[in-house]
C-alpha cells in the first residue's frame, strides 16, 4: 500500500532551513562584534596600565633624586608646561647641590616628554602639616587609543599619578 503524502506541507517547509541559517549567522555575527569590543577595550586598559606604570617609575625615580640631593629639595619644585634647562652638564662636569636639581628636574621633565603621550610633571610642596610633604604629579593623556574607540573624535583625557612623600 502506498501512502500519499500531502504537497501542501512540504511547500510551506521550503526555505526554512535557509531562514535558520540566516539567523544563526545572525547570532555568530552579532558575537564576533562583542568579542571584537571587548578586545579592544582590554588593548585600552592594558596600554593605560603600561603608561601608569611608566609614570609612577618615573615619580618614584624624581624622589629618589630629591631625597640623594639633601638640602636643595626647594630647587626641584616645578610646574606643569614649565620648560626647564639644566645649566651643566652634571654627569660629566662637577655641579653644586642648585645646578644638580636643575639638571635632573629638565632630565626628569625630558623623559616624561619622550616616554609618555603628552607627558608633563609637576612638583610642589604641602607645607599644611608639621613637616613638609612633596607632591610629585605626573599627568599624561592616551588620545590615540580614546579617538580609536569613539571613531576618530575622541579627546583627550589627561590621567594623572601622584607620590605624596616626605623627604
Amino acid at each position: 500500500m502506498l501512502m500519499h503524502l500531502p504537497t501542501t506541507n512540504i511547500r510551506n517547509q521550503q526555505g526554512v532551513g535557509l531562514i535558520e541559517v540566516l539567523v544563526s549567522l545572525l547570532v555568530l555575527t552579532i558575537g564576533v562584534l562583542g568579542m571584537v569590543a571587548m578586545q579592544t577595550r582590554a588593548l585600552q586598559f592594558s596600554q593605560e596600565s603600561i603608561y601608569t606604570s611608566h609614570a609612577l617609575m618615573m615619580a618614584y625615580e624624581m624622589t629618589d633624586r630629591i631625597r640623594a640631593n639633601k638640602g636643595s629639595e626647594g630647587s626641584y619644585l616645578v610646574d606643569y608646561g614649565t620648560q626647564v634647562t639644566a645649566q651643566n652638564d652634571c654627569i660629566s662636569n662637577i655641579c653644586n647641590p642648585t645646578q644638580m636639581a636643575s639638571y635632573d628636574t629638565a632630565e626628569w621633565k625630558t623623559a616624561l616628554a619622550g616616554n609618555l603621550p603628552l607627558g608633563d610633571g609637576e612638583i610642589t610642596v604641602d607645607n599644611s602639616g608639621p613637616r613638609p610633604f612633596y607632591v610629585i604629579s605626573v599627568r599624561f593623556t592616551d588620545s590615540r587609543i580614546d579617538q580609536a574607540l569613539d571613531g576618530g573624535a575622541g579627546g583627550e583625557t589627561l590621567r594623572e599619578v601622584q607620590v605624596r612623600t616626605e623627604i
